[in-house]
């Protein structure tokens, strides 16, 4: 398990992800936080009045979720209004951008790739590819914004499946948004126990995130690791890991896979099935 504080964050200065007008981004977890192997997160702020050229990432798709505040994303050439809640997806390859409204923007940023460098990032080039499809130009798919309704809430109260006093949400997979290697999901746990038990992917790293209330992660004994709002927990692909709400207030939280584009494709294990099978 690897946490990251906001306090602790890197802040971005490349070219491009870090020189955008009146923008700020602090990665959380990458290849150099926590020894990510398939995806990289960050925190990103715009401010009233600032935002990115349009540009695109080669080597990496990418879901943007806002935290707070709203603004406009640019999809296939037309500017999209977006709020607290919505989510920009970007293919690889596919032009788009963020410029925030009045109230400024908080964006949740996931790559596909294990850094910004590895993603890259490149100016939109000028001239548009003549469009194949719908759903495409020039054979690149287009970047969506989604309202983050897309799929129901879903209540989760079942300690034989490790589940107790939660509920979950999927904002970006494969289905929604035919992703490629990236889901984003939120949850809410009950306060004072709500809890998702020890479990483990196997063919995914998942992330979680914190937004607000008191909770612990959980290492691979069951032991209770505090965490911070803001704070980032990056579990590694196959490690044994949970969390559990431990105050007097609803957790909220932001979870995702990474080397996946779907719970049935990141695997699901619960450590008591497991123990009692041994």
């Amino acid at each position: 398990m690897h946490l990251t504080k906001l306090c602790k964050a890197r802040p971005e200065r490349a070219a491009g992800w870090g020189t955008q007008p009146l923008t700020d981004l602090s990665w959380l977890l990458d290849a150099d936080l926590g020894n990510s192997e398939h995806g990289a997160v960050g925190r990103m702020t715009i401010e009233a009045g600032g935002g990115q050229e349009p540009h695109r990432h080669p080597g990496s798709e990418e879901v943007s979720l806002v935290l707070e505040g709203s603004g406009s994303a640019l999809v296939n050439g037309e500017w999209v209004s977006i709020e607290m809640g919505n989510l920009l997806y970007a293919p690889a390859n596919s032009s788009h951008s963020l410029t925030a409204g009045p109230e400024g923007l908080d964006l949740l940023v996931v790559l596909s790739a294990s850094s910004g460098a590895a993603a890259g990032w490149e100016p939109a080039s000028k001239a548009t590819p003549p469009t194949t499809t719908a759903e495409e130009v020039g054979g690149v798919a287009l970047p969506k914004v989604l309202t983050g309704l897309e799929t129901d809430e879903v209540e989760l109260d079942d300690p034989a499946t490790g589940f107790i006093g939660m509920n979950a949400r999927w904002l970006a997979t494969d289905e929604i948004c035919d992703t490629g290697s990236i889901v984003v999901g939120n949850s809410r746990f009950a306060p004072h126990g709500g809890a998702h038990e020890l479990h483990r992917h196997a063919q995914a790293a998942e992330v979680f995130i914190v937004l607000s209330g008191e909770g612990a992660q959980l290492d691979a004994d069951g032991n209770e690791v505090p965490v911070e709002v803001g704070e980032a927990a990056l579990l590694p692909k196959g490690s044994w890991h949970g969390f559990r709400a431990t105050g007097p207030e609803e957790v909220r939280a932001v979870f995702g896979f990474l080397g996946a584009t779907s719970l049935e494709d990141a695997g699901y294990e619960l450590a008591a099935m497991a123990r009692s099978a041994s």
